[in-house]
């Protein structure tokens, strides 16, 4: 490089960053989630992650009840220490809010106390176990040996720690090695499954290693195909006599898997065993992924999502399981309302008070019902329950083939809501879209003050289901006289439908920007498509019915050259203009990642709408939420001064920002 050259390089550097999107979270200053109006604060324990897994438990502080050490991961990765204070009515341990602890390890890991009261985490890298000391003073792991592993043991995923006379034995979750479809989810030639609708690529499965105090290391379960995917932790656990030194462990796909153990030193462990329900079947955990951890009394279960307590019955199944109750939320005090993983809301009055509530569905494939004991001005929200149809729980899930990126996603539902009086009733039924891509209907049939859902229902145009782009929610509507819906459709284009009757709709068109142009939406094809969450509501209150958006990373609207969030925030287009040949292969300026951005497209009175603009708070940044997945948001006359604007990030925590402090630019 020329000297003459470097000012200006020095130049596009400083407008470089000047100009640059980070991929980081940004709410205004002082921006909360919103808080639990139940007593003492109480609501789901969480942490600001996607996914926990329990490390485990010791008495710290002396309560009645042990403590609990979790770690988070999908977003910031941190060791955290709650504090037990009480015992809920349903038997869920209660804890206070998190302490952040220091540790060099994160994650697979195993927390246990031994008789003399100290508190020891041993931790797996690629290549060796690591023994900590966790001192309680600082509120510290601290390293105190560090041994390699056996060759035998290579890359274990997790770790579980069986106490013994001699101290203690070692079990390691290992891969058998198989392969799923090959190629990338984000190509025109990924094929999940295959012309006969059955999966590609082979069904990768978990097995158990042991480790005994005495130094022997071999398989320790019967075969190598034990568990799909995935056992995501494993726990030694006491269930009375005979059954001191059992295991458990997750799965991805929700079953949890008993080993009876009868070595009182090492492992003879039975063939695997689903952990059964008081109705004699296997249990399955409410979301994807989860790990397991003793607690006394049972079990703590989590995943993707909060934490549960597994109460044991002390009885056992025909099968040769335990049997346990069902899962109750283990609970926070102080806590954020919670509304599971990648969130999306929307507000109205479900139960008919006169206040809006919000319902909000998310990645489990519930919908949950938050309702206002406040009133519209001064929301307060008591924490979620899952609204219910045809008597049962909504979960929508992908099953085998609903997912567009393969089997190993049958546990996600990625499930979005809208409510609006479909049948002129007066009362709001519910429509999803979700992981699927179908569009689903959930009559009212209840009362004003008690809703009561039909069984989901398809909606259909010309006979056909109603399909568009994965993980899109549609925009509902009362325009003139007529029931208005939107959705992403087939070609990746904003598409309205007009009502016909409760499970029929007519084509009315593609919508389009006031250029005339069609508005696309996806960043690219396959895992890269839809996620857009589309609501009706006019936020420049000049009575025409605007479009905010909620969306994920690699959504682009209105196309894939300039659209929001991925093209325009996701890269520094006059940086990268300027540099032209200044910049050499010794200094690669590289597209940013952008993540999930609320997003306005105004209505210019006759149904065709601007470019996006962004929502930006005072000091001119861009409002996002967090999360790269998706993000949910909606306008909402909920707060003081409307309309106002409420977002998620996918951690499921919900803000709710003043309209009046945001501003709307391209």
């Amino acid at each position: 490089m020329t000297a003459e050259k470097i000012p200006q390089l020095r130049l596009i550097l400083l407008l470089l960053v000047a100009t640059s999107h980070s991929a980081e979270p940004h709410l205004p200053a002082g921006a909360k989630a919103l808080p639990s109006a139940a007593p003492n604060g109480r609501g789901p324990l969480a942490l600001v992650n996607l996914n926990h897994h329990v490390l485990g438990h010791a008495r710290v502080f002396g309560g009645k009840q042990p403590d609990l050490f979790v770690a988070g991961y999908g977003g910031p990765q941190a060791v955290h220490l709650f504090k037990w204070v009480d015992t809920d009515a349903d038997g869920a341990p209660v804890f206070a809010e998190p302490m952040v602890l220091k540790s060099d390890f994160k994650d697979k890991g195993s927390v246990f106390q031994r008789h003399d009261g100290s508190i020891i985490g041993l931790w797996i890298t690629k290549e060796h176990l690591v023994t900590t000391v966790f001192d309680r003073e600082k509120l510290e792991f601290r390293e105190t040996n560090r041994e390699k592993l056996p060759k035998a043991l290579k890359s274990p995923s997790s770790l579980g720690v069986l106490p013994n006379d001699e101290g203690f034995d070692l079990a390691f979750e290992m891969s058998n090695g198989g392969k799923g479809a090959e190629g990338s989810p984000n190509t025109e030639e990924w094929r999940p499954f295959n012309s006969s609708g059955i999966a590609m690529g082979e069904l990768r499965y978990r097995y158990l290693v042991g480790w005994s105090a005495k130094g022997e290391v071999k398989q320790i379960t019967k075969a190598k195909q034990e568990v799909f995917f995935s056992m995501h932790g494993i726990t030694c656990i006491d269930l009375g006599q005979g059954h001191k030194r059992d295991l458990i462990t997750g799965s991805r796909q929700g079953n949890l898997v008993f080993y009876r153990n009868t070595a009182a030193s090492g492992f003879e462990l039975e063939t695997k065993r689903l952990v059964a329900g008081e109705d004699g079947n296997a249990l399955r955990h409410p979301s994807i992924n989860p790990s397991v951890a003793a607690y006394p009394g049972g079990l703590i279960a989590c995943g993707e999502g909060s934490l549960y307590f597994y109460r044991f019955t002390g009885k056992w199944a025909k099968t040769g399981a335990p049997v346990f109750a069902e899962p109750v939320s283990v609970l926070q005090e102080r806590a954020d309302l919670y509304a599971g993983t990648l969130p999306s809301p929307t507000t109205v009055d479900w139960n008919g008070d006169g206040v809006l509530d919000i319902l909000a569905g998310n990645s489990e494939g519930f919908v949950l019902f938050f309702e206002n004991i406040g009133s519209n001005d001064e929301p307060q929200f008591l924490p979620a329950t899952r609204v219910q149809a045809g008597g049962r729980a909504i979960q929508v899930q992908a099953g085998y083939s609903g997912s567009l990126q393969g089997l190993q996603e049958a546990r996600w539902g990625y499930l979005s809501p809208n409510v609006i009086d479909w049948n002129g009733d007066a009362l709001p039924d519910i429509i999803t879209g979700d992981i699927t891509g179908d569009y689903l209907i959930y009559l009212n049939r209840g009362t004003k003050t008690e809703p009561k859902l039909d069984v989901a229902h398809p909606l259909y145009c010309d006979g056909i289901d109603l399909h568009g782009m994965w993980r899109c929610r549609p925009a509902v509507a009362k325009i003139g006289e007529r029931i208005a819906l939107a959705i992403v459709d087939g070609d990746d284009h904003f598409h309205l439908y007009w009502r016909i009757d409760d499970f029929n709709v007519e084509d009315g068109g593609k919508l389009k920007l006031d250029d005339g142009k069609l508005i696309g939406t996806s960043g690219g094809v396959g895992g890269m498509s839809g996620r857009c969450k589309l609501d009706f509501f006019d936020w420049n209150q000049d009575g025409h019915l605007d479009f905010v958006i909620g969306t994920g990373r690699v959504v682009s609207i209105p196309d894939r050259e300039t659209g929001y969030p991925m093209a325009a925030l996701g890269q520094n287009p006059v940086v990268s203009g300027l540099l032209g040949n200044l910049v050499d292969k010794a200094l690669p300026v590289k597209a940013k990642k952008t993540i999930g951005t609320p997003l306005v497209m105004l209505n210019r009175g006759n149904n065709t709408f601007t470019r996006p603009f962004v929502f930006r708070e005072e000091e001119g940044l861009v409002i996002q939420p967090g999360g790269a997945h998706e993000t949910g948001a909606v306008g909402t006359m909920l707060g003081k001064h409307g309309p106002n604007l409420l977002i998620c990030n996918e951690a499921g925590r919900m803000f709710l920002l003043p309209g009046k402090a945001l501003k709307i630019t391209p």
